[in-house]
């Protein structure tokens, strides 16, 4: 039973350290010592055989060892004993107390066969027996091989240990037979043992865990497909090579550049070949780069098609010069699947500068000049802080712009426009301009992009709407009824709460809607056509006019524009200003024309920089016309003293003025 019980913990409950399977030796023995106390020398007196009273003690002795091998099986399991181990517990706890009362019974010579007494071995085997009938569902995910660990010495060979202690004690005095004393002396010697092996079983386990801990740590700084180093890796390299602890930039005879290299076309060979075959690229590009750098500085896999590279460098240029040695390196055909292919890359080169703070900071900025490179399609491009909308600068005039949209900060410019059948001025459109506290009067070229990338443009928008419209209601109010126009953008078109606020605006301003225009690109209306068009025949349910502005260069095509409900069609300067020396911009401003006038919708010129393309413009059918001939953005106080000169508009279609007095 003791073998049986043993190899049932080792295989169902997980491998228990042979320490542990000790505390049964320590507990049989100091029990035996204590049963030998009590009834060695009255079996002996019965019997007269010491093989004899040996084996009626090892009945309870052994019935005990299997209690504790029992409950030291359960230690990888927390001692949270299964249906199993309880009804194999009970059983031999019936066993117990069969030995334990037959013992004693035969000792004082009261032993009766037949009774009850009896049945205790027959219950304690049926337990046994059900107990191995019996299936535990929660081990129905399979065998578990967790492995107790040796956290130390347990209760029991302490428990037993100071039990034997006290058998030695008390046989000192009583005088007991040398095979008592020879059991506590047993037990005290497996403690000993116990505690060796114990010792022995933790510095292993210190040591295999030292180990494991070293190589978790280089498994998780190195990537499993090249062997290269992984970002992580990369990073700490980096960091502790070129940067000090306190995050300023070390001197290290040199700068620290990094190269990020993206692979072209990698998704194509992934999708065509399959995923072994793009791993199999992957590690022969990893080759072919460690082959041409050499130990220059670190190469690393970053994740997917990316790898980088770093070392120190005097410059920019021989930095860009590595750059072109990968490129090279890539040149070559390779073989995958019995296919020949090759690959490119894009590039982007970052070089230290005495603000970085960290590898990671250096490690974004050749992450914009890799997508530049890719945008470029020019193999390889260095870092420009102008071309990186993630820069702390623009991080810090992104924060001031939604500070200033906030606050009302921005000032609308207002250009006036001619309305070339009466030499009058027609209306004028809000341009806007942002006085900022440092970098003085920016124009809309330089936080536009910044805004629109961020999800500013709503609030923008309507910031400028309300400003314009006031401001329109304010010339209203002096007697100067003109149109006023105000450009939105495309993430306008999408933006559904749009109409219902012009409405509000219009409303509050008492501005009739009729002489309100906004104006929308051609490429404003590429992203979703569809929304585009309900949101243009609801601003224009309202009574505003919709203007198509640069119209020409946005590729539109006729169907696009016969599906909108517009007003207004805005030829773009590019070919205005071309009217008078290129035919082929005087073809299409005359076809735009004809359009517009097939179409029964309004004509504006904008970017008229000189009379004669105005008085040409007029001889082929512009209506309105916008230019700095005509007047430059100005300010509202400037705007109200141009209106204040009637014969500004008017000087420049002479032929006009006669017709217009005599009217």
């Amino acid at each position: 039973l003791i073998v049986g019980v043993a190899i049932l913990t080792q295989s169902a409950f997980g491998r228990v350290h042979p320490s542990v399977r000790l505390d049964g030796a320590i507990a049989g023995l100091a029990i035996a010592a204590v049963a030998g106390m009590a009834w060695f020398e009255p079996l002996l007196q019965l019997s007269g055989s010491p093989l004899q009273v040996g084996v009626a003690m090892a009945y309870p002795v052994c019935d005990l060892v299997l209690v504790v091998l029992l409950v030291a099986g359960l230690a990888p399991h927390h001692y949270h004993p299964n249906w199993t181990t309880v009804l194999l517990m009970t059983g031999v706890l019936w066993s117990v107390v069969g030995d334990v009362v037959y013992l004693n019974q035969s000792t004082a010579g009261a032993y009766v066969p037949g009774t009850p007494l009896d049945e205790t071995w027959v219950i304690g085997f049926f337990f046994m027996g059900l107990a191995a009938s019996v299936r535990d569902r929660r081990r129905s995910g399979g065998r578990r091989a967790s492995i107790s660990s040796p956290t130390g010495i347990t209760g029991v060979p302490v428990v037993f240990g100071v039990v034997s202690l006290g058998v030695l004690a008390v046989a000192r005095f009583r005088h007991d037979p040398f095979t008592v004393v020879s059991l506590a002396l047993g037990a005290l010697g497996f403690v000993i043992a116990r505690m060796w092996l114990t010792l022995r079983e933790v510095r292993h386990m210190a040591v295999r865990e030292q180990r494991q801990s070293a190589i978790n740590y280089e498994d998780a700084r190195t990537d499993y497909l090249t062997g290269l180093p992984n970002r992580r890796a990369f990073l700490e390299r980096v960091q502790s090579s070129f940067f000090s602890k306190t995050g300023s930039h070390e001197g290290t005879g040199g700068h620290a550049g990094v190269l990020l290299v993206d692979l072209d076309g990698f998704k194509e060979i992934n999708d065509a070949l399959g995923h072994a075959a793009g791993d199999e690229l992957l590690c022969v590009v990893a080759r072919r780069f460690e082959h041409r750098l050499g130990s220059r500085g670190v190469l690393a896999r970053l994740g997917g098609d990316e790898y980088a590279f770093a070392c120190p460098v005097e410059g920019e240029e021989a930095l860009m010069a590595m750059a072109h040695e990968l490129c090279d390196a890539l040149s070559g055909p390779c073989v995958l699947d019995g296919v020949s292919i090759r690959v490119g890359a894009s590039i982007g080169v970052a070089v230290s500068r005495p603000d970085d703070l960290s590898a990671g900071e250096l490690l974004r900025c050749a992450d914009v000049a890799m997508y530049e490179a890719k945008r470029a399609k020019c193999g390889a491009s260095a870092y420009r802080a102008e071309d990186d909308p993630h820069s702390r600068d623009r991080l810090a005039l992104l924060d001031a712009l939604r500070d200033a949209i906030n606050d009302r900060e921005l000032v609308l410019y207002y250009q006036p426009t001619l309305d070339m059948r009466t030499a009058t001025v027609h209306g004028v459109e809000a341009l806007v301009r942002w006085p900022h506290p440092t970098l003085e009067l920016l124009y809309p070229d330089t936080f536009i992009p910044l805004a629109e990338r961020n999800g500013l443009m709503p609030q923008l928008t309507r910031a400028v709407l309300d400003m314009a419209v006031a401001q329109a209601a304010q010339l209203d109010r002096m007697g100067q009824r003109l149109h006023m126009s105000v450009n939105i953008s495309r993430y306008d078109l999408i933006d559904e709460d749009l109409p219902a606020y012009v409405d509000r605006v219009l409303a509050i301003y008492s501005f009739p809607a009729d002489r309100l225009t906004l104006e929308i690109t051609e490429s404003a209306l590429g992203g979703d056509p569809e929304r585009a068009k309900r949101c243009v025949a609801e601003l224009r349910s309202l009574g505003l006019r919709v203007s198509i502005d640069d119209f020409g260069v946005g590729y539109s095509s006729m169907s696009e524009l016969l599906g909108l409900a517009i007003d207004e069609l805005k030829i773009d300067k590019s070919f205005v200003m071309g009217l008078n020396s290129d035919p082929r911009a005087q073809a299409i401003v005359r076809s735009a024309i004809e359009l517009a006038r097939a179409l029964s919708l309004t004509v504006v010129a904008e970017g008229i920089e000189c009379e004669e393309v105005l008085r040409s413009l007029r001889g082929i059918g512009a209506d309105i016309g916008q230019g700095y001939v005509i007047a430059h953005p100005l300010t509202s106080a400037q705007l109200d003293e141009y209106l204040a000169r009637p014969g500004e508009a008017r000087r420049l279609l002479p032929d006009l003025a006669p017709l217009l007095a005599g009217g």
